[in-house]
């Protein structure tokens, strides 16, 4: 029995399938001819986690009780470290760090690492996410640190994307090419600003990739913390599976 493997905690259901997602390329991304090959792996999809943007924009209560809830019941499972597959939950991870004596990835700058070492050419990209992420700019700080710069749409642009994640036709509640239609025009738009790639940068953005038309690179904080994971818990990698879609077109986007 293979003993030298690291066991993986996620701290789950925000939102569940954007939890499934992260498991998914976690899976996908290994290297495995048999069973035993994966690697171990416990989720705790707490669907009981309050909103993270909410609470940021005033109007909810504090997720931190209960991401700390979560992440202390992976490592008392037995989880070596932890991972989080919320973009806007990693603006409280320090909070969740000083609670547990396992580490906890933190997938953004995960993500700057890779676009530093991986896409040299690039310096500007733009950013699909959360109200939540857009106010407490977590992206740029990361980013920035790198000399990389971080496009926002406008306002309004934001909002439609709120709208394709958490409307009633939205991502959360099952819906792609309706949320798709929604983020198509922010997708134009930081194209136009400069964007020389694109961040999905809310989890439930990979959703709905096969429904959007973007020709430039795809940077998916998602799979890149599926491929830092498989690193740490000392999986092998599978050739080819890459950083992110790779500006491939609708119904043509790696996932």
């Amino acid at each position: 029995m293979e003993t030298n493997k690291k066991t993986i905690g996620i701290i789950g259901g925000m939102g569940s399938e954007a939890t499934s997602d992260l498991f998914r390329s976690v899976v996908y991304q290994t290297q495995a001819s048999s069973d035993g090959d994966h690697l171990p792996l416990i989720i705790n999809n707490n669907t009981s986690i309050p909103d993270r943007s909410d609470f940021i924009l005033g109007i909810g209560p504090d997720p931190v009780p209960f991401l700390i809830e979560s992440a202390r019941k992976l490592e008392l499972w037995g989880a070596d470290f932890l991972i989080m597959p919320c973009n806007t939950a990693h603006y409280f991870i320090e909070d969740i760090r000083k609670a547990v004596s396992i580490p906890l990835i933190n997938m953004i700058d995960e993500s700057a690492k890779r676009v530093e070492e991986n896409h040299p050419e690039i310096q500007s990209l733009g950013l699909l996410s959360t109200l939540g992420v857009y106010k407490t700019r977590i992206y740029n700080k990361f980013f920035n640190e790198r000399g990389l710069k971080i496009i926002f749409p406008d306002e309004q642009h934001r909002q439609n994307i709120m709208n394709a994640i958490y409307g009633n036709q939205g991502i959360k509640a099952g819906y792609k090419k309706e949320a798709a239609r929604l983020v198509q025009p922010a997708v134009k738009q930081l194209l136009d600003m400069g964007a020389r790639a694109i961040i999905t940068g809310c989890t439930e953005i990979p959703l709905i990739m096969d429904y959007l038309d973007i020709p430039v690179p795809i940077i998916n904080p998602t799979k890149i913390l599926a491929r830092k994971s498989i690193e740490m818990a000392g999986g092998m990698m599978k050739e080819g599976t890459g950083l992110g879609a790779q500006g491939k077109t609708k119904r043509g986007s790696e996932r």
